[in-house]
């Protein structure tokens, strides 16, 4: 062999040996890139718990009050929870945060869901004389608590667009002049954003000491943080400057350290009381399984497990971590229910 042809052959050895070295270079800059990104979000989400910390310690957003002593109006609230809402006992906070609204504190509540968020805000808007405002995201959620209430005989509209004109009118004369019984009205963030007749009756309704309580479930959507982030959810700060002295609970099932501050500047309650439950629940179990990487074959998996598992007259959710996927799933099991909702992630 010529001696060309050896420097040749070592050149495209040391050139091969380069392109390896580049190739691990550039792994570990990506890398690295990705560590820094982690790292800077870790440090902000550190600092966040520690301011979040930092106010239950200078008192902002806690009390030292025993919410759980007993107070005036524990027989009417045993007895309305009783005769009303068929409960004997109540769920974990359920009683203090029922006792921190009557004093006419504001409340932040981080309770998962089934814990009993409802009854929190119903229960003393059964107690308090006037009306109780309550704005929800969900009109089908809307429809359903008012019709649960109404059959329980409590005294519940909402205002939406689906309102009949003949309702409407009942329930602006009510806030107007006080013409009827009127104990809770469910409405829209959109509402409260878009509709300058709904807030001038709001107003009157306030001058005249009518209204009573002010609820806004699904907080967690007032932050753009939230993952459920919803544009008229941020000019609800407006019903605490306007209703200062009106007591607000807000409630979410879940909520970042970063959510519950942004969303007590958005709603103005920085000295609100702060309960936060357990996100535990005890009915549930968790296993982890390897996916494929082949959607077709997830979807088998899926589907296997599915047969394997339950039976005919089960029924369950599947949970997708994107639009696209969960419309692919939905493609191969159109008989499922099926919903797009990321992990839930609370910081007490």
């Amino acid at each position: 062999m010529e001696a060309a042809d050896v420097v040749a052959e070592e050149l495209l050895c040391v050139e091969a040996e380069l392109q390896d070295v580049q190739g691990q270079i550039q792994a570990l800059l990506d890398r690295q890139v990705k560590l820094c990104e982690r790292q800077s979000e870790l440090k902000a989400l550190l600092e966040e718990c520690e301011a979040s910390q930092d106010a239950v310690h200078d008192n902002r957003t806690t009390s030292t009050d025993d919410w759980s002593s007993n107070f005036e109006w524990d027989s009417r609230a045993e007895d309305v929870g009783f005769n009303v809402f068929g409960i004997t006992s109540y769920r974990a906070n359920q009683r203090e945060i029922i006792n921190a609204v009557m004093s006419g504190r504001d409340v932040l509540v981080i309770m998962a869901a089934g814990g009993g968020k409802s009854l929190c805000y119903q229960l003393p808007a059964l107690l308090r004389d006037g009306v109780s405002l309550v704005v929800s995201p969900l009109l089908s959620l809307i429809q359903d608590q008012v019709l649960g209430l109404t059959t329980l005989g409590v005294s519940a509209y909402m205002l939406t667009s689906t309102t009949s004109k003949e309702n409407e009118k009942l329930i602006y004369n009510a806030l107007d002049k006080g013409e009827m019984e009127l104990k809770l009205l469910y409405v829209t963030p959109e509402k409260i954003s878009k509709s300058k007749r709904f807030m001038s009756k709001l107003e009157k309704c306030h001058r005249a000491g009518r209204l009573s309580l002010i609820a806004i479930d699904e907080a967690h959507c007032c932050s753009q943080w939230g993952h459920d982030f919803r544009p008229d959810y941020k000019n609800l700060g407006i019903l605490k400057i306007q209703f200062a002295n009106v007591p607000l609970i807000a409630l979410t099932a879940t909520a970042t350290c970063r959510v519950q501050v942004d969303l007590m500047d958005m709603l103005h309650i920085p000295k609100c009381v702060k309960f936060v439950s357990t996100v535990n629940r005890p009915n549930l179990f968790y296993r982890v399984r390897e996916k494929s990487s082949v959607g077709k074959v997830v979807i088998d998996e899926i589907a296997d497990f599915i047969r394997g598992t339950y039976s005919k007259n089960d029924s369950g959710i599947v949970y997708c971590f994107s639009r696209k996927e969960c419309e692919q799933v939905c493609g191969a099991f159109p008989f499922m229910l099926l919903m797009l909702h990321p992990l839930p992630n609370v910081c007490a």
